[in-house]
C-alpha cells in the first residue's frame, strides 16, 4: 500500500506537536508562570497614619518624609456656662492649639523606616522605628500585612512641672522623663476601596503621678495595654473617609470619668505629591505617648478638636 508524501508530513507534524505539548506540560510542573506568582499588596493605606493611629505603611528606601501635624482647641464644650459664646470667642477652637508636631521619617529599606519628631504638648521629643515584616498578597494566601512600631519619648519640661503636685521624697532622675510605646499593626486591604487594621499596644511611663479611678478606686500604673482599630474607605480616586479608635485596658481606665478613649474621624485628600488628613478627635496629643494615657475630653460633651496633617516625601 502506497502512502502519499502529504500523509507522511501530516503524521510527522502530529507527532512533533504532541512531543512539544508533553514538554510544556512537564515544564509547567516545575516552573510557575511569572504572572501567576502571588503579588504583594501595596498602598493598604495612603500615608503613615490614619488620624491618630499608625498604619503599616513605611517610607520608601532612601526617601525622607517631612510631616506637619496640628491639633486645635475644642470646637465646642457643653460643660461651660455659655458653650456657644465661648466657642465663638475662640473661633470654634481655631484660636487655640492643643498640640503641634514636626517630624521626619527616613526609609532605610522599603519596609523599615526610622523617625524623629518634636511635639508641643508636654514638650516631647521622640524617636521611632517601624518595620513591616509581613506583606499581604493579592490572592489572600497572606491575608494581612503586619508591622512593628516602637517609640521612645523624652519630655524636656522643667523639673518643677514634672513633679508639680507631688510630695517629693525621692531622688530626681532623668529617666522619669522617658516613656515608651510598643505596637503591632495588623492590616488588610479587603478590596480597592476598604482597608482595616487592628493595633495591640503597650504603653510604659517611667514616672506617673498618683491617680485613682473614682468609679472603682483602682490606681494608675506605669504600664498598660490598649487596643486600637482603624479604617479607610475610598469614595473617589483621591478622597477617602478615615477613622480610628483606641480602647484602653485595665481597671484604672474602666469607666473612668476623667480619662476617655481617643476617637478620630475625618477625610483624607491626595493632591499630587501631598496627602492631607483632615479629621476631628477628642485627643489633645499627637503621639501615642500623650494621647493614649492623657485624653480627658469627650465626644458626647462636644469636646472635639479639628486636626490635620500634611506630608511631603523627598527622594534622596
Amino acid at each position: 500500500m502506497k502512502i502519499s508524501t502529504t500523509k507522511i508530513l501530516m503524521m510527522l507534524l502530529l507527532v512533533a506537536s504532541s512531543t512539544i505539548k508533553s514538554q510544556d506540560d512537564l515544564l509547567s510542573l516545575v516552573e510557575e508562570p511569572e504572572d501567576k506568582k502571588p503579588k504583594k499588596v501595596y498602598a493598604t493605606f495612603k500615608t503613615l497614619k490614619i488620624g491618630n493611629a499608625q498604619t503599616t505603611e513605611t517610607v520608601k528606601k532612601k526617601h525622607l518624609d517631612y510631616r506637619i501635624s496640628h491639633r486645635f482647641g475644642n470646637v465646642y464644650d457643653n460643660t461651660t456656662k455659655n458653650p456657644l459664646n465661648d466657642a465663638a470667642q475662640t473661633g470654634f477652637g481655631f484660636d487655640n492649639a492643643s498640640d503641634i508636631r514636626n517630624s521626619l521619617e527616613y526609609g532605610i529599606l522599603d519596609n523599615l523606616s526610622v523617625g524623629i519628631g518634636r511635639s508641643r504638648l508636654n514638650r516631647v521629643v521622640d524617636g521611632s522605628l517601624k518595620w513591616r515584616f509581613l506583606t499581604q498578597t493579592t490572592n489572600f494566601k497572606i491575608p494581612v500585612s503586619v508591622a512593628f512600631f516602637g517609640s521612645m519619648g523624652y519630655t524636656h519640661r522643667p523639673t518643677s512641672d514634672i513633679y508639680a503636685g507631688v510630695i517629693k521624697n525621692f531622688e530626681t532622675k532623668e529617666a522619669h522623663r522617658v516613656s515608651y510605646v510598643s505596637q503591632l499593626i495588623i492590616a488588610s486591604k479587603l478590596n480597592n476601596a476598604i482597608s482595616l487594621e487592628i493595633l495591640p499596644t503597650y504603653v510604659y511611663r517611667n514616672f506617673i503621678k498618683e491617680s485613682v479611678n473614682p468609679d472603682n478606686n483602682s490606681a494608675d500604673v506605669n504600664g498598660f495595654a490598649s487596643i486600637g482599630f482603624g479604617g479607610r474607605i475610598k469614595v473617589t480616586k483621591r478622597v477617602s473617609i478615615i477613622g480610628d479608635y483606641y480602647y484602653n485596658l485595665g481597671s484604672f481606665y474602666a469607666n473612668n470619668p476623667n480619662i476617655k478613649n481617643p476617637l478620630s474621624f475625618g477625610a483624607e485628600l491626595e493632591t499630587g505629591g501631598h496627602v492631607f488628613s483632615l479629621f476631628f478627635t477628642n485627643a489633645s496629643g499627637l503621639i501615642e505617648n500623650t494621647y493614649l494615657p492623657f485624653t480627658t475630653d469627650s465626644w458626647s460633651k462636644g469636646q472635639v478638636k479639628f486636626g490635620f496633617s500634611i506630608s511631603r516625601t523627598f527622594a534622596l
